[in-house]
């Protein structure tokens, strides 16, 4: 027959302990985890506005890109929500044609309607001097 030992008081310990840590690594996880507008984004940077030397109008808001001299980077404004602007989430090249894919972020977006610009790198073996650019809204 076996003997009974002490009641395992070391339990409730440990399992406090694997608790913590399951809680720490929960926090960590969504506090690394990318947000708010520009997340999920290949942009370099995205700032409110247009760039410099540029005018557009809200009333026929087009958007439109340009290639910034010399530094092998693209330009990209668009209209919309400035809670929710568009940004780009991919850019492919074939040959010198440039596809930029903007998306705009889920959730709650202001009605407002406001410029915003996303400078993102040329693809490597563009001919920045032939290259064209195709802008696709997607969402």
């Amino acid at each position: 027959m076996a003997e009974q030992g002490a009641p395992r008081r070391w339990l409730p310990l440990r399992l406090a302990v694997i608790g913590a840590v399951i809680v720490a690594a929960v926090l960590v996880a969504l506090l690394a985890r990318p947000s708010g507008p520009g997340a999920g984004s290949v942009a370099i940077r995205t700032y409110a506005g247009l760039p410099a030397d540029v005018e557009a109008d809200l009333l026929d808001p087009e958007p439109g890109w340009r290639l910034a001299p010399g530094s092998g980077q693209i330009a990209v404004w668009t209209a919309g929500s400035s809670s929710c602007p568009w940004v780009p989430r991919e850019v492919t090249a074939v040959g010198d044609r440039v596809t930029i894919v903007l998306r705009t972020s889920t959730g709650a977006c202001t009605a407002d309607l406001a410029w915003s610009t996303s400078v993102v790198a040329v693809p490597d073996g563009v001919d920045l001097a032939g290259i064209e650019v195709e802008l696709v809204l997607d969402g």
